[in-house]
């Protein structure tokens, strides 16, 4: 036994109501009410369509509209930020022209006064330096010549006068000096020629003495020597005596 399944779709028409349809294996049958029901549907769906492209339009149609006031509006907001900015930029750069102007102005006003001012003190100043290099000059100049001349008045005096003593000077030392020197080559003559004799006196008393007290030394050595001998031999005759006795 087979079971078969029967797809049914409304809108190919009706369930099969005999005659041998299903017995023929037809899913469906045609019948006038089902054309109705297509052509009802293809109103209906044409309708939604036309309805959604008619909306779809109209919202496309508003963006657009409300997208070109957008624009329209940011056109004429960014042509009166520019027309601000330039009037701004305008407006600065004739006020820095203007400022830059009277800058200059006063600025070569400025140089122009201190440059006068500097040439006016300039001039004043040489006037003033060439006047006192002219009066100090002379000054100087007359006051070197009076001290060169009392300089040398008093140098050539001075030489004189120094010349003079130094001279009577050196005579009297020079006689001085070769008295003393005369004076102390004879005292140190005698002097030394006393110490020589003295000393002569002194040697040959003391090579004397030496030689006495050498002779002595001698004499009182050759004395312990003999008596030494003598008593080493007073010693040995007693020990060889005393030794032939008490044999």
């Amino acid at each position: 036994m087979s079971v078969r399944v029967v797809l049914v779709s409304r809108d190919y028409g009706r369930l099969p109501v005999g005659n041998g349809h299903a017995a023929a294996g037809l899913s469906a049958v045609f019948t006038p009410d089902a054309g109705a029901t297509d052509a009802v549907d293809a109103v209906v769906a044409g309708a939604a369509f036309f309805t959604t492209a008619f909306f779809g339009a109209a919202a496309f149609f508003a963006g657009a509209a409300a997208f070109g006031a957008a624009a329209a509006f940011g056109a004429a907001a960014a042509f009166l930020a520019g027309a601000a900015f330039f009037a701004g930029a305008a407006f600065f750069a004739a006020a820095f022209f203007a400022g830059a102007a009277f800058l200059a102005a006063a600025f070569f006003a400025g140089a122009a006064f201190f440059a006068a001012a500097f040439l006016a003190g300039a001039a004043f100043f040489a006037a003033t330096f060439f006047t006192a290099t002219f009066f100090a000059a002379t000054f100087f100049a007359a006051a070197f010549f009076a001290g060169a001349a009392f300089f040398a008045a008093t140098f050539f005096t001075a030489t004189f006068f120094a010349a003079t003593f130094l001279a009577a000077t050196f005579f009297v030392a020079t006689f001085f000096a070769a008295t003393f020197f005369a004076a102390a080559f004879f005292a140190g003559a005698a002097f030394f020629a006393a110490t020589f004799f003295t000393a002569t006196f002194f040697a040959a008393t003391f090579f004397t003495a030496a030689a006495f007290f050498a002779g002595a030394a001698a004499f009182f050595a050759t004395v312990f020597l003999a008596a030494t001998f003598l008593a080493a031999g007073f010693f040995l005759a007693v020990a060889m005596l005393f030794s032939f006795r008490f044999r």
